[in-house]
């Protein structure tokens, strides 16, 4: 630990990758700049499987419903039930009901609404994020095909421009004044230059943002056109 935060070993995360030349890393890693076949690629997808990363799983209706029941509102509504249980009931010499059927209304109401909404809100987002899939653009049979993100496997060639999403962990493989964002990573809004051969030995390093011919998922293409491999 150095500073309350985890030591990152970049050289033996990244360093057999990040310091072979282009050449080496390809015959290293059986790589063709034609791509892979359609073969190739679908018997890797059936082998990793789709690349994206794992997330929770959905919440069922139940979840909603549960969450809305016992809202901050609504339980301070039920603790005065609770209240008024012990002294309009329990305590009297004529038991009232009234208060407590007025506050389960008020709770059932609240509920119902606020689970209603927070239930399609959801939804809606869900489908939202199923139309606006990203696609992009990688070699397969030695021609370029448009896939989504997710379909992208091991050994894949992918083609990026200015504007691009880096859809995986890539190593440059062609490339010139090529400039990517990593603000999602490091929060920095300056672009930072990524080249096709390291230039910067791995072992000086102190961040996996620094390597220089590493580009990372959730990343974007700021400037010119480039080539990478998917390891």
């Amino acid at each position: 630990m150095t500073n309350g935060k985890e030591e990152v070993n970049v050289e033996k995360m990244y360093g057999k990758e990040s310091s072979l030349e282009k050449e080496a890393f390809l015959k290293s890693y059986h790589i063709q700049e034609s791509g892979l076949t359609e073969e190739e690629a679908n018997n890797r997808f059936r082998q990793y499987g789709s690349n994206e990363i794992k997330q929770a799983k959905p919440k069922r209706w139940y979840h909603y419903f549960f969450e809305s029941l016992f809202s901050p509102f609504n339980s301070i509504l039920l603790g005065i039930a609770c209240i008024l249980f012990y002294t309009d009931v329990y305590l009297a010499d004529t038991p009232s009901y009234a208060n407590i059927i007025v506050i389960a209304i008020l709770v059932i109401s609240s509920t119902l609404l606020e689970f209603f909404e927070e239930y399609h809100s959801n939804k809606a987002a869900q489908k939202l994020k199923e139309l606006v899939a990203t696609t992009t653009t990688v070699i397969r049979d030695g021609k370029e095909t448009q896939i989504p993100i997710t379909q992208v496997v091991l050994g894949d060639i992918i083609q990026l421009s200015a504007g691009s999403l880096i859809p995986a962990d890539l190593r440059v493989l062609e490339a010139k004044d090529l400039y990517v964002g990593q603000s999602s990573l490091t929060g920095e809004s300056d672009a930072v230059k990524k080249t096709v051969n390291t230039e910067v030995p791995v072992s000086e390093l102190d961040s996996i943002s620094d390597l220089d011919n590493i580009c990372f998922m959730g990343t974007n293409v700021i400037s010119r056109f480039c080539q990478m491999c998917c390891y």
